[in-house]
């Protein structure tokens, strides 16, 4: 009998040196990868509270409120080393918009990923949704309304420069088939 708790203890403590492993490795690809705000809903709930404890904030609750927070604290600092100048020693983070965010960053099954999870990808990225009371389809419309914010004025004006360009083609004094008193112009 004591054989056997030696034995799953062995295992437990395997079990858990390998997931220590894989938040580490987790940790230090999200580093290399630009230590972007947007992807901390990757990061494992160890790895957070560290991150929160290492920023002076609390480190208990959901994931997402987690991520909220360290989120916030990130993304307020960033902005003070652009507007005051940097620390010499200070590690910057990639607090790029969800709507400026390249689509490969972004997890393409968000139609498949549960509700917790969903409100983790949109407390990274900082959107504003009822974390008690939105539904899936809730922070699926959020997460969509976010990612195409802008894109819509963008259409509309590359619409309207193509109409002016053609426009001014037809009114161009570069036609070739403009004619001056029955004489083709040169």
């Amino acid at each position: 009998k004591q054989w056997y708790q030696r034995r799953v203890r062995a295992s437990k403590q395997k079990q858990k040196a390998e997931e220590t492993q894989e938040e580490v490795m987790a940790f230090k690809t999200w580093e290399i990868n630009g230590r972007q705000v947007g992807q901390l809903w990757m990061l494992s709930e160890n790895i957070l509270r560290r991150e929160c404890k290492k920023f002076g904030l609390e480190a208990e609750g959901a994931k997402h409120f987690l991520i909220a927070r360290l989120a916030e604290v990130i993304r307020s600092r960033e902005r003070k080393m652009i507007t005051m100048g940097g620390e010499v020693n200070h590690a910057s983070y990639d607090v790029t918009p969800l709507h400026k965010v390249d689509a490969e960053d972004l997890p393409d099954n968000w139609q498949n990923m549960d509700p917790s999870d969903l409100k983790c990808v949109a407390a990274s990225y900082g959107l504003d949704f009822d974390h008690a009371n939105d539904t899936k389809s809730d922070l699926l419309k959020k997460l969509d309304t976010a990612r195409l914010k802008g894109s819509g004025l963008l259409m509309i004006l590359d619409d309207q420069s193509k109409k002016a360009k053609k426009r001014k083609s037809r009114t161009s004094d570069e036609d070739p088939d403009f004619k001056v008193d029955g004489n083709e112009s040169d």
